[in-house]
């Protein structure tokens, strides 16, 4: 099971989103961004994932201070639509926050769960 904290703007449609598309492979805990991220590194939970107005902002802002730049990634800014490809090498390559503009989270979250799940060969 993968552990997904939720933190930023519309966390309700983050969180739908999130359990919709990874169903009972998810457990998805609701939270600010501070402790999503601090749940993250102290490895209470496996994976973040935020929502801003621009999706490179303060989406990972908080989430980059306590985890590293390395391991956040915006996979949807304002005006754009998420890249399946892109995300994918994303998980690949190690990624552990997710970053989106709120109005890409019900695009950005499915793509970025089924990657995730097809990395632990859940689903």
């Amino acid at each position: 099971m993968l552990r997904i904290v939720v933190g930023g703007l519309k966390k309700d449609v983050i969180e739908r989103s999130a359990k919709t598309a990874g169903g009972e492979h998810v457990q998805v805990t609701v939270t600010s961004d501070f402790d999503a991220a601090k749940k993250v590194k102290a490895g209470d939970a496996d994976y973040y994932l935020g929502a801003c107005n621009s999706g490179g902002g303060a989406a990972l802002s908080v989430a980059i201070g306590i985890l590293g730049y390395g391991k956040c990634s915006t996979v949807a800014k304002n005006g754009k639509k998420p890249n399946q490809q892109e995300i994918e090498k994303l998980v690949q390559d190690g990624k552990i926050a997710f970053g989106m503009a709120v109005e890409s989270i019900e695009e950005a979250v499915p793509v970025i769960l089924n990657s995730l799940l097809k990395k632990h060969n859940l689903g």
